[in-house]
């Protein structure tokens, strides 16, 4: 075989092999949290039996109202009333600020979802030409006044806000914004509000423009440390942190010291069952999620002390196991057959 064909397959090998080795990472964090540590079960169903605020005894998360037709991140008037019916009663969506300065229910600035805005991606529109411009050609597009309809119609509904800004002038404005809203229908509807708190300036600017009772620490933004969260939830008496999975490798545990403190972790977005039972296991209390079940029929799929992950996982393992040894093997084969190439061409 000429050299360079020897070359090309170690390229590849290479590359099977860093996959296989990062995934043997993966896996042996999962077990060494689930087996060393010992998850946090919890009981089956969407409204859990501990004690805690009202809001948090939701275990599933309604993430960007949920999915509707197949299709995420709408946020959507159908999502809300195809969620509601199937379960939910705490909804996560993302709110925007457009070009009039009104707060509505969007993302991200992208035609891809609204084909018919009149505006450039990127560029913000005006209320009325959001309002105007189907999702998907299909689903109606929600301003903050809306959702506070729905929220003054739907009395057991929570709502958490992404609210996408960091800038804390906007921060200030955006929510200043939805409170001024809320009051017009029925100030009492604040209570139901949960911002998403994602750094501590962020924090002190929301809490001077309204005292929100319930507040969820999220993680998706920030590069803090596990010690620095820890201490700061502590400190402000945050009952709730959001983190991303990607959290959950990089700071394996996070979620039980968060535990430790009566803490519940929220993790997304996981649509999965198969890995809301690892994420189970290792403490996760809860999920955003855009599952077309409702929250009752995911929760029932959750196999609550048992370890029903653990042959799947234990299967990927032999699986890279496999491709590491097969790697080692042929690497040293096609170093000999390049010692060999290059002794012929000598």
């Amino acid at each position: 075989m000429p050299s360079w064909g020897c070359e090309k397959e170690d390229h590849i090998m290479k590359k099977v092999s860093y996959v296989a080795r990062i995934s043997l990472i993966i896996i042996l964090i999962s077990f060494i949290i689930s087996f060393g540590f010992g998850g946090t079960r919890l009981a089956n169903g969407n409204v859990a039996s501990a004690s805690g605020e009202q809001w948090m005894q939701n275990r599933m998360i309604a993430h960007a109202m949920g999915s509707v037709g197949g299709m995420s991140y709408t946020n959507s008037y159908e999502a809300f009333m195809t969620n509601y019916n199937r379960g939910y009663r705490l909804f996560e969506v993302d709110l925007m600020m457009t070009l009039d300065g009104k707060v509505v229910a969007k993302h991200g600035w992208t035609k891809k979802i609204q084909p018919d805005l009149p505006v450039k991606s990127g560029h913000k529109p005006t209320l009325a030409q959001f309002k105007d411009a189907l999702i998907y050609g299909e689903y109606q597009p929600l301003s903050w006044e809306d959702i506070v309809s729905l929220m003054a119609k739907y009395p057991d509904v929570y709502v958490i806000l992404d609210t996408k800004e960091t800038d804390i002038q906007k921060v200030k404005a955006q929510f200043a914004a939805l409170v001024s809203v809320a009051n017009i229908v029925d100030p009492a509807i604040m209570q139901r509000v949960i911002p998403e708190i994602f750094n501590p300036e962020m924090y002190d600017a929301v809490m001077e423009i309204y005292p929100f009772p319930h507040k969820i620490y999220s993680l998706y933004k920030t590069l803090a440390s596990a010690d620095s969260i820890v201490a700061y939830v502590k400190a402000k008496h945050i009952t709730a942190v959001a983190m991303p999975v990607s959290r959950t490798i990089v700071n394996p545990t996070l979620i039980q010291r968060l535990n430790k403190l009566g803490v519940k972790s929220y993790v997304h977005t996981v649509n999965n069952t198969m890995m809301m039972n690892g994420l189970q296991e290792i403490g996760a209390y809860g999920f955003y999620t855009d599952a077309p079940r409702g929250p009752d029929k995911l929760l029932a799929l959750l196999k609550n002390g048992d370890r029903s992950t653990t042959m799947p996982l234990l299967c990927i393992l032999l699986i890279c196991v496999g491709i590491q040894w097969k790697y080692t093997r042929m690497s040293k084969r096609t170093k000999n057959r390049l010692k060999v190439t290059k002794y012929a061409e000598e």
